[in-house]
């Protein structure tokens, strides 16, 4: 008998590429959410005592799908996690509305899975492990 396989698989990160816009200036080519957070923790404690400065940051998957956003590095963050930001980005944009997704523009974008933004969001969370 043939082995099934596994259809509930999440496609993986390929490669995550970051860069420091802020701050010293510097950049990161990772292959993985572990060292991404790892080199955002290392960056954030470089971070001035107050105030944040931002990283751009796109992750490519197996598949070529494609996440791109920005985040604040703070020197007081005790625990930098990229997939719990990038998760709770996609939650909300997977409820928004086509008004709201507007306003987005600039400070996110995803490669289009569904029929629009929000679709996409959800197929996402569903499909990648973020």
């Amino acid at each position: 008998m043939p082995v099934e396989s596994d259809v509930s698989e999440k496609v993986e990160v390929a490669r995550i590429l970051i860069d420091r816009v802020e701050g010293l200036p510097s950049k990161a080519r990772v292959t993985s959410i572990e060292a991404a957070n790892k080199v955002l923790g290392d960056w954030a404690s470089s971070a001035p005592d107050s105030g944040a400065e931002q990283c751009d940051f796109q992750i490519v998957f197996e598949d070529g799908f494609r996440y791109k956003g920005h985040y604040l590095l703070n020197r007081s963050q005790k625990r930098i996690s990229l997939a719990r930001h990038v998760r709770k980005h996609l939650t909300a944009l997977a409820s928004s509305t086509k008004e709201e997704v507007a306003n987005l523009k600039g400070k996110v974008a995803i490669s289009l899975l569904g029929a629009d933004m929000a679709e996409s969001a959800r197929i996402a969370l569903a499909h990648y492990n973020i």
